[in-house]
């Protein structure tokens, strides 16, 4: 087996298996707390965590470190409603719809990035709309489609979706060309982390920092090195080994199904009823980065 190959299989295995975990904490450490201090502890915490990367940066031009800006602005509204809705929904009923982000990094790329638009991935598509269907239970194809479609926190996690896709393109242009990976991480995380603690600051919830890190501390931990760490996987097998981003992401769906079967151990959440659902978005995933 190739070597590049391995490490790419290494890297994306760590990266489904810190992503399916990490769904848990995040809903564990979110619940019944303020989402936006949740939110700015989880990425303070990370940015705290990433910081031994500082020893393997090498700095190539402050210009795609700018993006980092960019991309942290996206990320701090995503995340912040990310944590909401798995703090107040089931893990195993929201949390399949956040792979909807590679419907909408198709449509992304194909503008932005150039890749090529091919009609087997408009099939992963319609795979990825019908397994969202089958994702709530009800009697029939329809009523499930509109039980998606009008369940407030699938509607908000097919938001974060997209706001993720647009932060995965801006990751895709800038730090495959112009930033190290490591160092684009960290600053993207303290971006993100700054603007939070400022929102904090001027809705005046600083107090409740203390009362949520006091009563979920481990959550917190766990959470935040999950988050930390799976994404900088992403950032090195784009940006190191070469693999497309329009892969990476189809392929950390997977994750999808760690955090249904975390659901239904450490939850106790039923998810039978949704499991067919979640293999076909898994399989919608796989078709859209078929090239023939």
């Amino acid at each position: 087996m190739d070597l590049t190959l391995l490490f790419i299989i290494l890297i994306m295995i760590g990266r489904v298996s810190l992503l399916g975990y990490e769904r848990i904490e995040f809903k564990k450490a979110g619940e019944n707390q303020d989402p936006l201090v949740s939110t700015f502890l989880l990425f303070a915490i990370a940015g705290i965590m990433l910081l031994p990367m500082l020893f393997f940066t090498t700095f190539k031009g402050i210009d795609g470190l700018l993006y980092a800006l960019l991309s942290g602005t996206v990320y701090s509204v995503a995340f912040v409603i990310y944590v909401y809705v798995l703090s107040n929904y089931e893990a195993s009923l929201v949390s399949p719809l956040y792979n909807f982000n590679v419907f909408f990094l198709f449509i992304l790329s194909v503008l932005f990035l150039n890749e090529t638009f091919y009609w087997f991935k408009l099939a992963g598509v319609l795979f990825l709309f019908i397994g969202t269907s089958l994702l709530d239970k009800k009697q029939s194809l329809k009523e499930s489609i509109i039980a998606v479609l009008t369940n407030r926190g699938c509607l908000l996690m097919i938001l974060v979706s997209l706001l993720i896709a647009v932060g995965r393109v801006i990751d895709g242009i800038f730090v495959k060309s112009t930033t190290d990976p490591f160092l684009y991480a960290i600053i993207q995380y303290f971006v993100v982390s700054l603007y939070l603690f400022i929102a904090i600051l001027i809705l005046k919830r600083f107090r409740v920092i203390k009362t949520a890190i006091k009563s979920h501390y481990k959550h917190f931990l766990l959470g935040s090195f999950a988050n930390a760490y799976s994404y900088i996987l992403l950032l090195v097998s784009i940006s190191i080994f070469g693999l497309e981003l329009s892969i990476a992401e189809p392929l950390s769906m997977l994750s999808l199904l760690v955090t249904m079967g975390l659901s239904a151990w450490i939850l106790k959440e039923k998810i039978k009823g949704r499991i067919l659902g979640a293999i076909l978005m898994l399989v919608g995933g796989v078709l859209l980065v078929l090239k023939f």
